[in-house]
């Protein structure tokens, strides 16, 4: 337990830093932090479509609007699985039988729907 503890505290010490609203972690529930990085240069905050480049190379699409900048923030992605059999029980034809796998992200105290594009 206190091994988990070290390695998650650096981690999410910048989320706790910067005061992320409670509601806001709700929409994380059942998603796990897969990577811990930060925004390339400058970020302007997110608008449909428009893509975001991590410093670990990751890009990812936005899903949805809201305007925040800030320089080279701190960005804490998080993914879920979702089966193909979960997919179909919400009326949704899978693509592969894999099921996909869904991204929010953690920018500065916001949280973003995003699609992993690279």
């Amino acid at each position: 337990m206190k091994t988990a503890l070290a390695i998650l505290l650096p981690v999410l010490s910048p989320l706790f830093s910067q005061s992320i609203d409670v509601d806001k972690l709700s929409d994380l529930v059942g998603y796990t932090i897969i990577a811990a990085t930060n925004v390339k240069g400058e970020f302007d905050g997110a608008d449909y479509d428009k893509l975001v480049r991590l410093d670990n190379n990751w890009i990812f699409e936005f899903r949805s609007y809201h305007y925040h900048y800030a320089y080279h923030p701190v960005a804490i992605v998080f993914g879920k699985m979702v089966t193909a059999d979960e997919l179909r029980s919400h009326g949704i034809k899978p693509l592969s039988e894999k099921g996909i796998v869904m991204y929010k992200l953690i920018i500065d105290d916001d949280v973003y729907d995003v699609s992993r594009i690279r």
